[in-house]
């Protein structure tokens, strides 16, 4: 039940950050593949984090990091193509 409720929240907050910058993508060209850029850098800092530094924790975190940094890059260069 936790690991589901972890894919909810992932999935949940990657589609709160796509309507917002959506929203945004009308005032400025560059947004989304920014914002999204920088989430994938953040979750990339905390997968290094996890990875290296603590040790001990869960598999399952780390997969459902790696597939949030993946869906992350993958929009933001989307997002970028689409602008060019």
């Amino acid at each position: 039940m936790e690991s589901l409720s972890r894919v909810i929240l992932f999935f949940t907050s990657y589609f709160t950050i796509l309507i917002i910058t959506s929203i945004l993508e009308i005032e400025s060209k560059y947004s989304q593949s920014g914002i999204f850029l920088l989430a994938s850098l953040i979750l990339g800092v905390w997968l290094y984090y996890l990875q290296f530094i603590k040790k001990s924790s869960k598999e399952f975190l780390k997969e459902i990091i790696g597939i949030m940094i993946f869906l992350c890059l993958i929009t933001s260069l989307w997002a970028f193509l689409t602008n060019f």
